[in-house]
């Protein structure tokens, strides 16, 4: 069942067209959840660039990889070359996408 069960219809001109059109595309929400949003007075923050994103999956994958590494060794006492390899090779991944910016 719908939960929201009012709609609003209301007209603008070319120049508030075009500018709500930049905030909704800047923000990547819907324009029906841009607009909500708004009503509501939330802060409306810009998407990130597609690069942060992927920068910030590395990091994220990277942190992942390293407490594996630590969790091993610690339960071990013996670190895997081929996982440090794969941690290195993800760090060298992170370097190259933060100096291509």
């Amino acid at each position: 069942m719908r939960t929201r069960k009012h709609t609003c219809t209301f007209y603008m001109n070319d120049k508030e067209q075009n500018q709500l059109v930049k905030q909704v595309q800047s923000s990547g929400l819907s324009k029906s959840e841009f607009l909500r949003q708004r009503i509501l007075n939330v802060d409306i923050k810009p998407r990130p660039p597609d690069e942060y994103i992927k920068i910030y999956k590395l990091l994220s994958n990277l942190a992942n990889n390293v407490n594996q590494i630590a969790k091993h060794a610690n339960a071990t006492g013996y670190i895997d070359p081929n996982q440090m390899d794969a941690a290195v090779l993800l760090i060298r991944k992170c370097w190259e996408h933060i100096e291509d910016l």
